[in-house]
């Protein structure tokens, strides 16, 4: 994987309800931009996101997994968090380090639970979001009611970027409202023109009304010639469209069939059209030994700061962690300071994380990934030392998960079943 500039950096959550399609978004968008050969499937235990034991056995996502994505010659680092309640935990230590979100809602189920608390955790960290409809090709879904569901909740800045075109119970192709123009899905990734179908034109001025809408109120001037009757260029509108989703007054809406893969494309063009990059934000902290405001912002010429947002301890691969790094650049060996354990820390190696999948940086600078994982470079993995012979059979922190079982808890079972057949 390339070295990318801070500029060329997405850091994504994806939220939702618990079976919502989150895993299967991912497994889509890595197909797609070419990071796997074939589709997972969750069913079946073979996503590149839900790869521990429990999870696969569970058929369910319990941990938040890294997985980046190159597309447009720009990074994504995707992070699929789970949807169940019990593992809240994973999702907001996500949410923190993200710089934006994709919530996904079931096409079947439509806004759920989940899909409210993961509105709510982007409106405190202050996120801006896409919501992806899944779901597309499933019987009775209805795109136009789930619009209209998230409207009635959440108000006129849910504005749809795409139509679905069904065909019985099958997704056949999309209108792109801003172009006011169709495709057809013609296999292989390729798309061909087509007429917008007639009983779709009136919800596509429907929704068309309401981007306009959001176009004009990102300006004065255009505020002003909305209201005279004028009409705007395609580049004005995509320009208005980033402005309102970067300040949180426009949620795009817009669709996809997970499972066959289709209008996974336009989801990733939007995530790098839209979304900010690491350095459109501000960061700042406090200097221990001054007491002074230190403003790191993701410049890599300033002093090395990063924020630890997760910490592993693998049987196999010893205790690393995730980082953010948000100012400087972090090598391979440096020592660092422990803000919160009030020590110097030394790290080993810096590495980018695709899930289970680990490859070495030398260093991680600006928005790359790696041991330590950086803002620009979330998927950044500061690795300290493997854990010593005689601490690697039975780690004193807890493994990746809590829910996997010890060798020493194996052995305790074991002994306690012979004793109960020797009674």
């Amino acid at each position: 994987m390339n070295v990318y500039t801070t500029d060329k950096i997405r850091n994504v959550v994806l939220l939702g309800h618990g079976g919502c399609g989150k895993t299967s978004l991912v497994e889509a968008m890595a197909n797609v931009a070419g990071l796997t050969s074939r589709i997972g499937k969750v069913t079946d235990g073979n996503t590149i996101s839900d790869y521990d034991k429990e999870e696969i056995r569970r058929k369910f996502s319990i941990h938040t997994s890294v997985v980046p994505i190159e597309w447009n010659n720009v990074k994504i680092n995707f992070l699929d968090t789970p949807g169940f309640f019990d593992f809240i935990g994973e999702v907001e230590e996500a949410v923190a380090v993200a710089d934006a979100a994709i919530i996904v809602v079931s096409g079947k189920a439509g806004v759920e639970v989940g899909t409210e608390k993961a509105w709510e955790l982007c409106e405190k960290n202050g996120l801006p979001r896409i919501i992806v409809v899944d779901e597309m090709d499933a019987e009775n879904v209805n795109f136009h009611r789930i619009v209209e569901e998230l409207t009635e909740r959440y108000g006129k800045e849910t504005v749809p970027f795409y139509v679905p075109i069904r065909e019985g119970d099958k997704l056949v192709g999309y209108i792109n409202i801003a172009k006011k123009a169709a495709r057809k899905f013609a296999g292989a990734g390729k798309r061909v023109e087509c007429d917008v179908p007639a009983d779709l034109e009136d919800d596509l001025e429907t929704y068309y009304d309401t981007m306009m809408e959001a176009v004009a109120e990102t300006d004065d001037e255009y505020m002003d010639r909305y209201f005279d009757g004028d009409t705007f260029t395609l580049e004005e509108i995509t320009g208005a469209n980033k402005k309102s989703v970067h300040e949180g007054a426009a949620v795009p809406v817009t669709m996809s069939s997970n499972t066959e893969v289709l209008n996974i494309h336009n989801i990733l063009n939007d995530v790098v059209e839209l979304f900010p990059a690491p350095n459109e934000k501000k960061i700042t902290g406090k200097n221990d030994k001054t007491g002074a405001e230190f403003n790191a912002d993701f410049d890599p010429s300033k002093a090395k700061s990063a924020y630890v947002f997760k910490t592993i301890v693998d049987p196999f691969m010893g205790k690393y962690s995730l980082i953010k790094v948000c100012s400087g650049i972090i090598k391979s060996d440096d020592v660092l300071y422990n803000a919160a354990a009030g020590n110097e820390e030394s790290s080993t190696s810096c590495t980018s994380c695709a899930a289970v999948s680990r490859k070495k940086f030398p260093n991680c600078r600006r928005a790359t990934s790696v041991r330590s994982v950086k803002q620009a470079a979330l998927p950044a993995t500061p690795c300290p030392p493997r854990l010593s012979p005689s601490s690697s059979r039975r780690p004193t922190s807890p493994s990746r998960t809590s829910i996997r079982r010890t060798p020493l808890v194996r052995r305790a079972r074991k002994i306690r079943s012979l004793r109960h057949l020797a009674s």
